[in-house]
């Protein structure tokens, strides 16, 4: 544990500082930057983190209108788990480390890399430690030569590792103070003469570096508080946004030679990293977020009431989700229209007869098949991973599924109910439909006003049960699975109210939306920015919402268009509190 205080204080440039520095220090520097200093406290992030600018650049500030987007604030953005983890297998080409040792990040709005809500804690600086001695140990247990990018005999190698390796693990070019921070972990004091125990103690205080925990987006000051990110800044906005992991030998050299400062090289290099088979499944893990789904795995559900639900149907259950999304968005139509009503899904034998569907014949591999003709499933609502997700443990819940719908596909938060309002189901009543039940418990005047917006349109997904199977009765009654959607609302900002019967319809109704199409780019807008509060955020998502329109709800184009605003790399200076 020694060798590797000693690491962490190097970075700080203090040798005394240790382990609870780095915590202090990572913790004090986390969060919307006003100033030089606060930077600094990275271990010179003000340079380090851009590590291309010192002082005023020449430019003008721009000239920002509406349709070019809302910059938002100055950030550095803690790594998640699973971003801090694929960057390790990258960097590394070691097996994935277990993360379990590193505390879950809070999910803000079903998305777990929000900036203002991921501090640092001495949890996870202890964690961060472990796994950096762990995967340096494998790493060095490899080729050393290829990890080093040199042969260790050259009295050159050390300085060759440290520039090379560290310009990839920081994600920018290292500052003159970084690279003799890290040479000095050669020295004799250090590692006692021994070229691979250098290697080791460098490696490792790369690895709890806060400038490898943290994407910077400081940018470099244009003057009028206005900041533009640096293309290295660029380079893993992109790779982090597209890929969940650090930005691979292309986009570094593009941000090297320029080619991220323009719009089109921008374009370029979204569009190559999106249809990469690492932006695929970055696309997939965007929809789970936002759709909130991946309880599924994990939801506590009654085997005496569901017993035909098991691991294997939930497991399956995600991988539909996966296969359906990126089928929707890359390989079909791509708009909003069809993730919402799609007459197809993706099953093998076990979640087919789950469903009630024909068994394509495959007991593993998940294939597409269409639905029968008068099906009621039909778009990414009526996937099992969703409407199991959303349900209670032994029965439907109609209002957890209409507040789904209302706030992640329509963007219309609704208030929580006051405090003295008893929010209990109502009881099971073996003689009664939930829906009736239901009904009868949002009769209170009380309790009408924001369930009139919320019931309507989850009693519409009664014909699935707790766990995604279709049903038509319950207790021995018939199901009523009508509903309507309240407050729908258009491209002109007219609300008005579609009634529909079964999720199939209700998909139909969303997909055609203009008012849904703006909320899917408000999501996105969330899970790429890491950002919770888009209050200020109107011009960009009126901008983002015209553009959507004019390509007809393509989904693919959205994800390039967020690149394309000014605002993806502008950040504006924010007053200290």
């Amino acid at each position: 544990m020694g060798k590797v205080a000693s690491a962490a204080g190097t970075v700080l440039g203090n040798p005394v500082a240790g382990v609870v520095g780095l915590a202090l220090t990572m913790t004090g520097c986390y969060g919307g930057l006003t100033d030089a200093g606060s930077a600094g406290a990275m271990g010179g992030a003000t340079d380090g983190a851009s590590g291309e600018t010192d002082g005023e650049s020449g430019d003008p500030p721009p000239e920002l209108t509406c349709e070019d987007g809302t910059p938002g604030p100055r950030t550095l953005r803690l790594l998640t788990r699973r971003e801090y983890r694929n960057t390790i297998v990258d960097l590394l080409g070691v097996a994935a480390p277990d993360i379990d040792v590193v505390p879950l990040e809070p999910r803000i709005d079903g998305y777990d890399n929000n900036a203002a809500a991921s501090l640092v804690t001495a949890r996870h600086v202890e964690a961060y430690v472990e796994i950096a001695q762990l995967v340096a140990d494998e790493a060095m247990a490899q080729d050393v030569a290829s990890l080093a990018g040199c042969m260790p005999a050259d009295p050159e190698c050390a300085r060759v590792f440290v520039e090379d390796f560290g310009a990839r693990a920081l994600r920018r070019p290292l500052t003159g103070d970084e690279v003799e921070h890290y040479l000095a972990q050669f020295d004799a004091d250090a590692a006692e003469g021994d070229f691979y125990e250098g290697l080791r103690l460098a490696l490792e205080a790369m690895l709890i570096s806060p400038s490898f925990l943290y994407r910077s987006e400081l940018g470099e000051p244009l003057g009028e508080g206005i900041y533009r990110l640096t293309p290295h800044e660029t380079a893993s906005l992109l790779s982090y946004s597209f890929w969940g992991t650090m930005p691979d030998a292309e986009l570094r050299a593009a941000a090297d030679d320029g080619s991220l400062e323009t719009p089109e090289g921008i374009e370029a290099q979204a569009r190559r990293l999106l249809d990469d088979p690492r932006g695929r499944d970055q696309v997939a893990e965007f929809t789970t977020q936002w759709l909130e789904t991946t309880s599924v795995l994990f939801a506590n559900k009654d085997a005496e009431v569901y017993p035909a639900f098991s691991d294997a149907v939930r497991t399956a259950m995600i991988e539909e989700e996966r296969l359906f999304v990126q089928h929707v968005i890359f390989d079909s139509e791509q708009t909003v229209g069809e993730l919402f009503s799609a007459n197809y899904t993706f099953v093998n034998d076990t979640l087919a007869q789950f469903y009630g569907l024909p068994a394509p014949g495959s007991q593993d591999a998940l294939v597409r098949v269409e639905l029968p003709e008068g099906s009621e499933r039909g778009g990414v609502l009526s996937l099992g991973s969703f409407l199991a997700s959303h349900a209670h443990a032994n029965e439907t819940a109609p209002v957890r599924r209409g507040v789904a719908v209302r706030e992640r596909v329509m963007c219309q938060p609704l208030a929580p109910p006051p405090p003295d309002i008893d929010a209990t189901p109502p009881d099971l009543d073996p003689n009664a439909t939930t829906r009736e039940r239901y009904a009868q418990h949002s009769e209170d005047p009380t309790c009408a006003g924001c369930h009139s917006y919320i019931d309507p349109m989850g009693f519409g997904f009664e014909g699935f049960d707790g766990v995604g199977a279709y049903r038509t009765t319950e207790n021995g009654l018939p199901v009523d699975e009508s509903g309507s959607v309240v407050g729908l609302v258009d491209a002109e900002g007219n609300a008005s109210t579609e009634d529909f019967v079964g999720v199939r319809e209700l998909g139909t109704v969303l997909g055609d939306n203009a008012g849904v199409r703006r909320c899917v780019a408000q999501q996105y807008l969330h899970f790429t920015t890491g950002r919770g509060d888009l209050h200020g955020e109107t011009c960009t998502l009126d901008a983002l919402g015209q553009r959507m329109e004019e390509s007809g709800g393509n989904m693919h184009e959205l994800f390039i268009e967020v690149t394309q605003l000014p605002s993806f790399t502008l950040r504006i200076e924010e007053e200290s509190p």
